[in-house]
């Protein structure tokens, strides 16, 4: 497990590390950290995190290079997104936190 302080509200959380990650803090609901292998590696598998729980997945969408997905159980969302590298994964966050700060309104 990962700890980290959010930059935002100064709330200390733990996370799984994973290679490729986004977090939100589970306190203030703000992005607080990206860590990918971009330049060294894929961007994907990447984990979303809202403290310790995973509230989403990128990947290629169908094994393509050429695109990649968003997955979430927990929002009941599946999309294929339009940029691709590490863009793809700005996309998926901006994507995750308005459904994250849609749900505590």
């Amino acid at each position: 497990m990962g700890k980290k302080k959010c930059e935002k509200c100064g709330f200390e959380y733990e996370y799984e590390a994973f290679g490729n990650l986004i977090a939100f803090c589970p306190n203030c609901n703000e992005y607080d950290y990206l860590s990918c292998e971009y330049g060294f590696g894929p961007v994907v598998p990447c984990r979303i995190y809202h403290g310790s729980n995973v509230v989403g997945m990128v990947t290629y969408n169908d094994d393509s290079e050429r695109s990649y997905r968003l997955d979430s159980d927990v929002f009941d969302l599946h999309k294929v997104l339009e940029k691709r590298y590490l863009e793809a994964l700005y996309e998926a966050k901006d994507i995750i936190y308005e459904l994250i700060n849609e749900r505590k309104t």
